[in-house]
């Protein structure tokens, strides 16, 4: 019997390396996947292998990818995550050897994903990007899920190679790639402990050990949903960019200044959206934006519901930024403060978004200073042109009266900024949607340079002259009191015949448009004391020689006709006025007038502030 295996078998072998043959003539390989390539043993030097969509190379030069005798495999170009896909390795396992392969140093290689591929990762597994590497690419949308917080603190990492040293900017000086674009990291809805996007590397946010430097490179279309800190940066990092980089959920954290810290020149954030600060699992706080240290330049990003902090000795200027509060319950909606010692924040066309949703704080904040802490020494808040588009329901000045067992974060007043600290305002405001009622909202009651000494009658002792207020015609008596805690002015007109009794104080307003004022006031006296007491306030604009060119005068509601009397509730006064042509100064007159009242009796008004601003 003959055995037709044994005379076909060797003809069957003899037509395979006839094939291997002719393939090695033209140098074309053609497997599956990678695991295929490892797996088979007759590799020669020169040999040209394709996965399906990477080109290789067997060499003997040294890769991460070992092949037989000595030989390794080498990519010629773009390597595809997928090309790893054996369909025996799970998610995390091929794409952390895709990873390790394209990080090595010998290969420097671009790891490409393909578009709206979801990859669901283990809590082992993280991932580090080297900007001397070719980085990750998409060219679409590449989501990357975590089922729960990666185990190391972070899920993707950003850094370079080189630690920090003296001879840092020559090492880096070839840097310049673009590490991650195309990805969205981590789960809407599904917050988790961790970092999902980490930029540098050191041992601590406050340290320098381990640092190394991380440069000269882009990041760009990534998303970063729902991490503790959604975006941190550690030591080391500097003239770097971040466009269209979005962001939703947890905190952007920054180092804090110490001796001999390298971070923070020329960091860049382009048409980034940066939203919705949930709280976060580490201490139930609700996320914010800290810029703790270093400079960072912004281009055209939207901030809604959340809070950007300028702390420490930071230097942030905003170009066109956007603030908002879409479809948030929330009443305390603090956009942006400027808390910290040396920070310093330029908002240039910013655009202000205010919906109709009741808010009762104010929007920006700027910390004053103390005797103690001359707070902030180096900067402030400047706004540059502001615009809004503010809602009914946006009524900081009624912050303090909601008796809905909410501590609102509103200094009381009617006011865009609060806090009391340095605000800079240039190029005017354009305030024309800024109406609820029919007088537009003051920008602060602290301009610098264009505002009242001593607005809101603070760091005052009890003195009848009020530090920085001129007496007017004196038929009583005028205090500046603390009572609980809250300074204010009081003043008292005596009877016997028409009175006038109050303070008046100058500003500059050249080169300006509109005079907005704001006072708050309420009556100490009974009601049956006189039924023609009122309070007035004035504006009148003059020249530096005191002619006069217009006056304005607000006649606000007399005694008998106020249901707030007895000192319960405070009123609001406003004042809009166009400033006239060839106007040099601003005087403005508070004044308490009586008339018909006995010698016998006195009436008192209390005023809280007096706000102008100059625009």
């Amino acid at each position: 019997m003959i055995d037709l295996k044994a005379l076909v078998q060797p003809k069957i072998e003899s037509i395979d390396k006839l094939a291997q043959t002719l393939l090695r003539a033209f140098n074309l390989v053609n497997f599956q996947n990678v695991t295929d390539i490892l797996n088979f043993r007759n590799h020669q030097a020169g040999d040209l292998l394709y996965t399906k969509q990477t080109k290789w190379v067997v060499t003997t030069e040294h890769t991460p990818l070992p092949l037989n005798d000595g030989l390794y495999l080498k990519a010629l170009g773009d390597v595809f995550v997928e090309d790893f896909n054996d369909g025996d390795l799970s998610q995390s396992e091929y794409v952390q050897l895709a990873n390790k392969y394209c990080m090595a140093a010998s290969s420097l290689n671009r790891l490409v994903f393909d578009a709206n591929v979801v990859y669901e990762f283990s809590s082992n597994t993280s991932f580090d990007i080297y900007v001397e590497s070719g980085g990750w690419y998409c060219s679409g949308t590449c989501k990357l899920h975590w089922k729960s917080a990666p185990k190391v603190g972070y899920a993707v990492k950003i850094l370079g190679r080189f630690k920090y040293g003296h001879h840092y900017a020559s090492l880096v000086n070839n840097s310049n790639y673009h590490p991650l674009e195309g990805f969205n990291i981590g789960s809407y809805n599904n917050m988790l402990a961790g970092i999902g996007l980490c930029i540098g590397h050191s041992e601590s946010l406050r340290s320098m050990n381990g640092a190394v430097v991380t440069s000269k490179f882009t990041i760009a279309r990534v998303s970063v949903f729902d991490f503790d800190d959604v975006v941190s940066f550690y030591p080391g990092v500097w003239a770097c960019e971040l466009r269209q980089v979005n962001t939703m959920g947890g905190s952007w954290q920054t180092p804090f200044y110490f001796n001999g810290i390298d971070f923070g020149e020329s960091i860049k954030l382009t048409n980034c959206f940066i939203a919705d600060n949930h709280r976060r699992v580490a201490d139930n706080e609700l996320g914010k934006v800290n810029f703790n240290t270093g400079e960072f330049i912004i281009y055209g990003s939207s901030f809604n519901n959340m809070r950007v902090v300028i702390n420490g000795d930071a230097v942030v200027k905003m170009n066109c930024p956007h603030f908002e509060n879409p479809q948030s319950t929330a009443k305390n909606k603090r956009f942006l403060e400027v808390i910290g010692s040396h920070a310093y924040c330029v908002l240039d066309k910013p655009q202000i978004v205010i919906r109709d949703t009741p808010i009762y704080s104010n929007l920006f904040y700027c910390k004053a200073g103390s005797s103690q802490n001359k707070h902030p020494y180096a900067g402030g808040l400047v706004f540059i042109s502001p615009s809004y588009n503010a809602a009914p329901n946006y009524r900081p000045d009624l912050a303090a009266y909601q008796d809905d067992g909410i501590e609102y974060e509103s200094d009381g007043y009617l006011e865009l900024v609060g806090g009391g600290g340095r605000v800079y305002l240039e190029g005017g405001a354009h305030i024309n949607s800024l109406f609820y009622t029919n007088s537009p909202i003051p920008i602060a009651r602290n301009l610098v340079g264009k505002s009242f000494t001593n607005s809101d009658f603070k760091n005052s002792t009890n003195s009848s002259s009020p530090f920085g207020w001129t007496i007017v015609d004196d038929f009583g008596e005028i205090l500046v009191l603390n009572l609980d805690g809250n300074d204010m002015l009081r003043i008292q007109c005596d009877g016997g015949g028409p009175r006038a009794s109050g303070i008046y104080q100058e500003m500059d307003c050249r080169n300006k448009s509109v005079c907005m004022l704001a006072m708050r006031y309420r009556w100490e006296s009974d009601i049956e004391l006189s039924e023609s007491s009122f309070i007035s306030i004035e504006t009148r604009f003059i020249t530096r020689n005191s002619s006069q060119i217009n006056t304005t005068t607000r006649k606000l509601k007399n005694l008998n006709g106020s249901d707030n009397f007895n000192g319960v509730y405070w009123e609001l006064a406003r004042i809009k006025e166009f400033i006239p042509e060839g106007a040099e100064l601003v005087r403005v007159n508070v004044l308490l007038n009586t008339e018909e009242l006995a010698v016998e009796n006195i009436v008192t008004v209390s005023i809280d502030s007096v706000i102008v601003n100059l625009i």
